[in-house]
């Protein structure tokens, strides 16, 4: 496919290189928008939910809005109807807004909320549902003039999300679970290991050639690098961060 004359592989090609360049959120969600355009996206964001011990944590990377368009979602109360994020929760694949509100049994408030939105000008969308470990979710949307968007076009769209999403991650320092900041070694990693295996201290001396003393040593500093109350929890945040 080409857009405006130019192959979605080159795109694609110097969209990365120019990311790569930019040194801050605003430098991103500029480069973001000035690429969507002419593929005719008028409209963006990134954001992403970071666990906590308290449940999960809304942060935007950038929203790419028009001011309007911002004062009057929050003035009319849309996000508790906006049924973007929930849709993006349970899928794993990138899905245009209509393909998600053609599955869906739509509200009066959702009605109301998408016949706004075509007043703006947005007749569909796209969006990337990212999921991280540890419950990390992030997703980039993008708003659409078309009033379907092409096939053809999607899987360009799916790669700037994700290069976009990735970018932003690292400038804004955001780690995912699995990026502990005192990373467990080998030792700790093992005996955290036999403990979700249901192994007793004892047990696990005797496999790793330690004695019990040690062994609790190396699960105490281990539960510590995970923030983790107790040895179940630890076990439970290891899991969560892929490396069980």
């Amino acid at each position: 496919m080409t857009t405006e004359g130019r192959p979605a592989a080159s795109i694609l090609d110097g969209f990365a290189s120019a990311l790569e360049a930019c040194s801050d959120l605003q430098a991103v969600a500029a480069l973001f928008g000035e690429t969507l355009q002419p593929l005719h996206f008028s409209a963006s964001a990134c954001g992403a939910f970071l666990p906590s011990g308290t449940g999960p944590v809304p942060h935007f990377y950038f929203q790419n809005w028009p001011k309007g368009w911002m004062e009057l979602y929050q003035e009319r109360n849309f996000v508790a109807v906006d049924y973007g994020v929930a849709e993006a929760r349970r899928r794993i694949e990138p899905f245009t807004w209509n393909e998600a509100k053609a599955e869906r049994k739509l509200s009066r408030a959702e009605i109301e909320l998408w016949d706004v939105v075509n007043e703006w000008g947005w007749h569909d969308g796209y969006s990337v549902p990212i999921h991280g470990p540890g419950g990390y979710f992030a997703i980039v949307t993008m708003a659409s003039t078309f009033t379907r968007i092409p096939q053809e076009l999607r899987l360009t769209l799916r790669m700037l999300a994700l290069l976009t999403h990735d970018r932003c991650r690292r400038l804004a320092g955001k780690r995912l679970v699995g990026d502990l900041a005192s990373p467990l070694t080998a030792r700790e990693l093992e005996c955290l290991r036999w403990v979700a295996a249901g192994k007793t201290d004892n047990e696990i001396g005797l496999i790793m050639g330690l004695s019990p003393n040690t062994v609790k040593t190396h699960l105490d500093v281990a539960r510590r690098k995970l923030d983790a109350a107790n040895r179940s929890q630890a076990v439970a945040r290891l899991i969560y961060a892929g490396l069980s």
